[in-house]
């Protein structure tokens, strides 16, 4: 007989986003003591601990711990059945969560909503663009189904379908000292004010394949939180960040940043669709990604129709 309901789990899954009753508390819109009686009244449920107190703080015992992936997927598969369901006067049977890896830049989805439309009007999409967890775990939990990453690494329980190839550039200021030239080398940098979303060492960009290689460093590491955040604080003018070509072209196009390629042949990266390996072949996931591909490899030939559109 099942002894945990829907609002227990809720408890679990609001802990990992935030960390602190009162937070869980402000996140499901409830008071403290109506948290702390749903976590009392689980605990009484199954007989164990759920919650401990280290000092000042709350963590997951092993059980809670144990229990929370199930509690995100149970949620994760009632949300998306509740939105299928409220979709079943229409045409659409499945829908399919997209995100992305460290990027927030989705003026391609509306395009490529119209294609799916048109290729698959039986699969509906939904853009979840603020993942609370990391992207991995939402990935393997079902908070979200199809991730668009630029990183080379492979994971467990991960199926990965290239997109598209794409390239890391120094964003500057069209006012910056820099912007007039035609690529960046290593020592371009060291004078510098270098701002970055987080200072881990990535195989494949720049830092392996860039600055240590030359024994180059920036004259000061600036960490703000986002890439689009990094790039807004490039635009003043003053220092730079080395962020993917393809997520800031609209920046890029309007004018706000000038892209220059790092060393002469510049540092190539490439982006992929990621997939739970537990989907199969024709799922509504994977068909997803295989448009993506299609979409995006035939971008090119939409952006020169269109061109020739407007002129």
């Amino acid at each position: 007989m099942q002894r945990l309901s829907i609002k227990h789990l809720q408890v679990l899954a609001a802990f990992r986003r935030t960390g602190s009753l009162s937070k869980i508390a402000e996140s499901l819109k409830l008071t403290p003591s109506a948290v702390s009686h749903r976590i009392d009244e689980a605990e009484a449920q199954l007989g164990v601990n759920l919650f401990s107190k280290a000092g000042n703080r709350i963590r997951l015992t092993p059980a809670g711990e144990y229990i929370l992936p199930a509690a995100e997927r149970i949620l994760a598969d009632l949300e998306r059945t509740e939105s299928v369901a409220s979709r079943l006067g229409s045409d659409v049977r499945q829908i399919v969560r997209i995100g992305m890896m460290v990027y927030r830049s989705f003026a391609w989805l509306s395009d490529f909503q119209e294609m799916l439309r048109r290729e698959s009007p039986g699969i509906g999409l939904e853009l979840v663009a603020n993942l609370e967890s990391n992207d991995l775990e939402a990935l393997k939990a079902g908070l979200v189904d199809v991730v668009l990453a630029p990183f080379p690494d492979d994971y467990p329980g991960i199926l990965r379908l290239p997109l598209f190839a794409d390239e890391l550039v120094a964003l500057v200021a069209p006012t910056h000292r820099l912007a007039k030239q035609r690529f960046l080398k290593p020592k371009d940098i060291e004078p510098e004010d270098f701002y970055t979303y987080s200072l881990a060492v990535t195989p494949g960009f720049e830092y392996v394949r860039f600055l240590q290689p030359a024994h180059a460093r920036p004259r000061r590491y600036v960490i703000i939180p986002t890439p689009e955040a990094t790039a807004a604080a490039a635009m003043s003018g003053q220092g730079l960040t080395v962020l993917s070509r393809w997520a800031m072209q609209s920046d890029i196009d309007a004018g706000k940043l000038v892209a220059l390629p790092l060393d002469r042949q510049g540092l190539k990266i490439a982006w992929s669709a990621l997939l739970r390996s537990s989907d199969r072949g024709q799922s509504a996931p994977h068909q997803v990604a295989r448009q993506l591909a299609a979409f995006f490899a035939g971008r090119p030939a939409r952006k020169r129709k269109a061109s020739r559109a407007r002129s």
